[in-house]
Order: C-alpha cells, then structure tokens, then sequence
C-alpha cells in the first residue's frame, strides 16, 4: 500500500440465522458499528440454518419458547423483543427466510440486503410476524423500498440455485468448526463467538483498521 492509498476495511464475516435472538442483537449492535465506522469495515452475511427442517410447534409452546427472549432483550434493549402473541404462527424452519437474504442480495446487492436483514428479524423479533411466510417476505421487502416483483421473480426463477447457497454457507461454518451462532470471523482469521458488546466490535476494529 503506497502513501495516500486507504487501507483495506476490516471484514467481518458474520455466520446468522434469522431466526436467531442473539443474532438479531448482533445484527442490530454491527448495524449501529457500520453506521459509526463506515467504509472502515465490510460487513458480509453467511447463512447458518438452525432449524433446517420443518418442526411441529404448536402456538402454545412456541410462545412459551419466546419467553426466553427477555435475556437478549435485556443485553440489547434497541432490539425491542416481544414475546410472541397473537395468532400468527411460528416460523416453519430457516430455509425460506434463509433463502430469502439470499435472493435479495442477488437482486439488490449488499445494500439492499443489509435493510431487509434488519426487517425481517424485526417483524420476526419484534412485531411477531411469520417470517417463513412468502406474503411476510415480500411485504418486508417492499416496506424498506425493494421491487417485490423483482424479488417474487429471484425466488421463483433461481430457488434451487439459492437453496444451494443457503447449504453452502452452513458446510463453510461446519468446515471451520462453526457450531453456533452469531459467529464473527474478522480478517479470515479471528473468530468471534457470540452477541459482543458494541465496544468490544469498537475495540476490533480500532486494533486491525489501520
């Protein structure tokens, strides 16, 4: 790198399941890290699937399962949980929101993405919305200015091609001994496990940003 040249950003390679608490609340703290550092990091998403396959869960015991998000809630008040109510039903499995990120990145790019991300965990987190639901994915989308028509096409014309990077991103984490997640791979090289504080990412970025 000659005189004058920016350094590289610091990437952050973020390993994730929508519908993952802790990842939501690593979600919101590296939104608030990039909206504060810039182009000082780079911030790429991976899909991890906790919940590959469809299971039964009643609304009764989903929504006693959702009591358990007052931890995360507590340790990131600005993702504002709420237990589940309502009659919405619980989201069938990580596949379609998954494959849903994926398909928004290939349409609208990494900018696109990082608003949907966000959205989709809050109608999930938040607003206690169905977010394995087409109509829920699309509506999201176009509530944070995306072309649903050009989403509804990405995902009718490309599904087994994304599905294939969904199964893709799960076997990378796998392969690098990946078992849980948030998990943050920093540079190719650290590996961060778990929601951490705001300051900690601070404190990551200040040391390897140059």
């Amino acid at each position: 790198m000659s005189a004058g040249d920016s350094p590289e950003p610091v990437s952050f390679t973020v390993w994730s399941d929508f519908l993952c608490p802790w990842c939501y609340v690593a979600a919101v703290r590296l939104d608030a890290l990039h909206r504060e550092v810039g182009d000082v990091i780079d911030i790429r998403w991976r899909a991890f699937l906790l919940r590959p396959e469809p299971s039964d869960r009643t609304l009764e015991q989903f929504t006693r399962y959702t009591e358990s998000w007052a931890r995360p809630g507590e340790a990131e008040p600005a993702a504002e949980f709420t237990r589940w109510s309502g009659e919405h039903q619980p989201p069938s499995h990580s596949f379609p929101s998954a494959i849903a990120g994926k398909a928004v990145l290939r349409a609208f790019g990494p900018v696109g993405f990082d608003r949907f991300h966000l959205a989709l965990m809050r109608a999930y987190f938040t607003e206690n919305r169905t977010v394995s639901e087409r109509a829920v994915i699309l509506d999201v989308a176009g509530a944070v200015g995306l072309d649903t028509g050009v989403l509804a096409t990405v995902l009718d014309r490309d599904t087994d091609a994304l599905r294939d990077e969904v199964v893709n991103d799960h076997k990378a984490a796998l392969a690098q001994g990946i078992a849980a997640v948030p998990t943050v791979v920093v540079d190719d090289e650290y590996m961060l496990q778990g929601a951490m504080a705001l300051d900690q990412y601070r404190k990551v970025v200040a040391r390897l940003g140059g």
